[in-house]
């Protein structure tokens, strides 16, 4: 099973994130110290909750106070708690005895937006809260004291918990929605450079990836990859040549070699000698072939491969008949149009034909078949091809029997070949027994 790496926009959200909740905590921390070290003291917020609630609109239009339940604990435990409520009309309310140090800010208490005063000495008794209150149709403005304040830590925890819910945790999902997605558009481009680096044939030279396109700091990836196909194709240049060098320097002994056994007596074993040879030449043919034709349209001409195969079968056929193999051609009788270089395709199929008189047996039939689909098939009544053998057999020196005196190239030079036409071969159970191999080609548009 292959194993997926981690998201790297994953990764970088939490190490983000992660920082980020450090920083807050850090923040905390530092705001409490600052808190302890000035011994600032704040009126307790649920205390100044209770009295916001508490305070309602007198019957004659001015404002009166109707204690909670929590509201009125407190003035019994706090005696000196005190209340002062100011609305812009002038109405006002006054609950205990505020410090006289406040008296300036309560005759202007109108006036004043929500705050807190924090009383710099024990007891704190000039501490005090400023809020407001609205009701339907005016705004009533109160100050508090005389009551519980909260401590440093407990003032800290209050923070804590504002700035918890209010700063980091929006932060913390904004950042984990948001990266993700910029992340993912930033790799917009590194997707179509893998999509174009998987639709990369090697056997096409001069393939390269745009480097421009990508993140400034995978570009080094790129360039690494198209160095790796630099020294690929030079390696495909290098082995194309060997094998094209080769293939020229063997067809001349391979056609002396011809010619004397063709001048040999009459008998089989001149006749098996005729055969090897032919499939030595047909060999050395296709591997020059593999170097002239490398599946673009310029080499390609529109044929009939109904006719191909109608030549091919009749060229080999005094071969096959000596042998004692007899050969049959079965066409549609009508043009079968593909695109290819014919004498590529003559030579595959001289090849499926040769293989077939190298396995059907002594004396065995070999039929020849095309379609309008544009498939030829090759059938032989022979052992066949055990099913788990079917890929291997296209392999380069692959061969079903060791003793065979097959070289276990051509069928794989066969394939390349039809691959680079845009077809494609295989091989199946023939109807009586035997292997029938076919080879699909597309169809040429008239």
């Amino acid at each position: 099973m292959a194993r997926h790496g981690r998201s790297l926009a994953w990764q970088l959200t939490l190490r983000i994130v992660l920082p980020q909740g450090l920083i807050m905590m850090a923040a905390f921390l530092i705001l409490g110290y600052q808190i302890h070290r000035d011994s600032v003291s704040y009126v307790d917020p649920k205390l100044v909750e209770e009295v916001q609630d508490s305070l309602v609109p007198a019957n004659d239009g001015g404002i009166a106070l109707s204690p909670t339940k929590a509201l009125r604990q407190a003035m019994h435990d706090y005696p000196d708690l005190w209340i002062v409520a100011r609305d812009e009309a002038g109405h006002a309310y006054r609950q205990g005895t505020p410090p006289a140090s406040l008296a300036p800010l309560i005759d202007r208490l109108d006036r004043l937006a929500a705050s807190d005063i924090h009383g710099s000495r024990a007891p704190y008794t000039d501490t005090a809260a400023i809020r407001l209150v609205e009701w339907k149709f005016r705004k009533v403005h109160f100050m508090m004291g005389g009551a519980s304040t909260t401590s440093a830590g407990g003032l800290t925890t209050m923070v804590a918990d504002y700035l918890t819910w209010r700063l980091l945790l929006p932060t913390v999902l904004a950042t984990l929605i948001i990266v993700p997605i910029i992340v993912r558009r930033s790799m917009k481009s590194v997707r179509e450079v893998a999509r174009h680096a998987d639709a990369i044939d090697v056997e096409k030279r001069g393939a390269k990836l745009a480097d421009q396109t990508v993140p400034y700091e995978i570009q080094p990836l790129v360039r690494g990859f198209n160095a790796a196909l630099t020294r690929v194709s030079e390696g495909y240049d290098v082995r194309d040549r060997f094998l094209a060098s080769a293939a020229h320097e063997l067809r001349a002994p391979i056609a002396i070699l011809r010619t004397r056994i063709e001048a040999m007596d009459p008998g089989p074993e001149r006749t098996r000698l005729i055969g090897d040879v032919a499939r030595l030449w047909n060999l050395a043919e296709q591997l020059l072939d593999l170097q002239r034709f490398n599946g673009d349209a310029a080499a390609c001409q529109r044929l009939d491969l109904a006719k191909l195969a109608a030549d091919t079968v009749g060229d080999i056929a005094p071969v096959a008949l000596e042998s004692g193999n007899d050969i049959a051609f079965d066409g549609p009788g009508t043009p079968v149009w593909v695109h290819g270089d014919a004498l590529a395709l003559s030579r595959v199929l001289m090849n499926l034909i040769q293989n077939a008189m190298m396995h059907a047996g002594d004396e065995g039939p070999i039929s020849v078949a095309v379609n309008t689909l544009g498939e030829l098939s090759v059938t032989d009544e022979g052992r066949g091809v055990p099913l788990g053998e079917r890929d291997r057999i296209f392999e380069p020196f692959y061969r079903t029997r060791p003793s065979s005196t097959g070289t276990g190239l051509g069928l794989h030079l066969a394939r390349q070949v039809v691959e680079r036409h845009g077809g494609s071969i295989d091989v199946i159970d023939a109807e009586h027994g035997g292997a029938c191999f076919r080879v699909r080609l597309p169809l040429s548009a008239a």
